[in-house]
């Protein structure tokens, strides 16, 4: 996906999955220099991300607070248990961000970590 967030839409992020999801179809993948740790996470991630430049772009002044958040390194199967904390313990700060006025909430962010307030300059 090129460009800036101003110029960002559905159908890139569509082709840029098509893309991925092509390579991976054709096994050319690791040589079309794609992820190779966790490749199917990093590429959702991304388009999820991106995504919600989107949306945050399309209801901007209607009250509505579009944003990603990313609870860190969580104990679930994807991470055999490992984790600096639970998953409980991320869904709560998920669910106080959801909670929040939206003017309260600034759109177009990435949140990062458990301190709702800690946003990514991604």
């Amino acid at each position: 996906m090129v460009g800036t967030n101003e110029e960002l839409s559905e159908e890139q992020i569509e082709r840029f999955v098509g893309l991925f999801l092509q390579s991976v179809k054709d096994g050319t993948w690791k040589s079309q220099g794609w992820p190779e740790i966790w490749t199917d996470y990093a590429v959702s991630k991304l388009a999820l991300n991106a995504y919600t430049m989107v949306l945050a772009k399309r209801y901007e002044g209607e009250g509505i607070s579009v944003n990603s958040y990313c609870p860190g390194f969580t104990q679930t199967s994807m991470t055999q248990g490992q984790g600096s904390h639970t998953a409980d313990e991320a869904a709560g700060v998920g669910a106080r961000l959801l909670l929040l006025h939206p003017q309260q909430l600034p759109t177009a962010k990435f949140y990062i970590g458990l301190d709702p307030f800690v946003k990514s300059n991604l």
